[in-house]
């Protein structure tokens, strides 16, 4: 018992440091990912031998194997960078199995806190972005308008209403309670999803894209246009991320600047959703 509470106060005092780096230098430092994952693959090993159940490590392989596979998806999309996925990874190995503390069985443990951890993202996006948009109010707004006022998003905007006028005619006529309270949640994810989309891509244009001097990135960065230098593309922006050969030679090239993609701080979530998992529960 002391030491699964040892391991999960390592969990934690990591997610704290790894959510101040990302706040204040926007990255999580390798050794940290790779201290918490040797920590709690060890920590499982060494446990497994001493009371031969072996099931305890393999729980802890398995957390790896499916936080990589999660984690490398959201990378390959660009919606996340590597150190998330590692960090994702951690969580995976430390958090494998519910704590002693926790009552009750729970085999779903890890899932939901995955899910707490992306529900929390998600909330703290929206507010984040909220905070980016307040930050770059005019920029916002401009893209904001030039996006909403597109054909194909006036469109998709109308018929969105149409369907959500007949869905609530519908509610008003439904009889099952159940029923009205599906229709009318149909509803309003219909109003409120265009604009959802369209505050968050405006966000995205209007702040998170920003032209900086090459001796300032870093491994990871996205650079999100074609990189040229006497008419010959030297980087392609499809690829996933710029590591140190690539700044290496744009200093050769003498490439003075790029075009990279910023992007919101997700660690903070990885915090928020394992605290609410392991004292409160799941968020759903």
């Amino acid at each position: 018992m002391i030491g699964e509470l040892l391991l999960v106060s390592i969990g934690l005092i990591g997610l704290i440091i790894a959510t101040i780096t990302d706040l204040r230098y926007r990255e999580v430092p390798d050794f940290l990912n790779y201290f918490l994952i040797t920590t709690g693959l060890s920590f499982r090993f060494v446990y497994s031998i001493l009371s031969t159940d072996w099931l305890y490590f393999l729980y802890g392989l398995i957390g790896l194997g499916a936080a990589f596979l999660l984690g490398l998806i959201l990378y390959v999309t660009k919606q996340w960078g590597g150190g998330d996925t590692k960090l994702l990874m951690s969580v995976g190995v430390i958090f494998a199995t519910k704590p002693f503390f926790i009552g009750g069985e729970d085999n779903l443990f890890l899932a939901r806190m995955f899910l707490n951890i992306f529900l929390a993202g998600a909330l703290y996006g929206v507010g984040y972005g909220i905070y980016l948009a307040i930050k770059n109010f005019d920029n916002f707004k401009r893209e904001f308008n030039k996006i909403m006022e597109g054909e194909k998003i006036r469109f998709i905007k109308k018929l969105s209403l149409a369907i959500a006028a007949i869905a609530f005619i519908l509610v008003l006529i439904a009889e099952d309670y159940a029923t009205k309270l599906i229709l009318l949640g149909f509803v309003i994810f219909l109003v409120c999803y265009i604009y959802l989309w369209v505050f968050v891509k405006s966000v995205e244009n209007a702040c998170m894209f920003q032209l900086i001097p090459v001796n300032k990135l870093a491994e990871g960065d996205w650079v999100v246009e074609d990189v040229i230098k006497n008419k010959k593309v030297i980087y392609k922006q499809n690829k996933l991320a710029v590591d140190k050969r690539d700044i290496l030679m744009f200093m050769k090239e003498g490439i003075k600047k790029v075009k990279i993609k910023g992007g919101i701080p997700f660690v903070p979530s990885f915090l928020i959703g394992t605290l609410f998992t392991l004292f409160w529960g799941s968020i759903v």
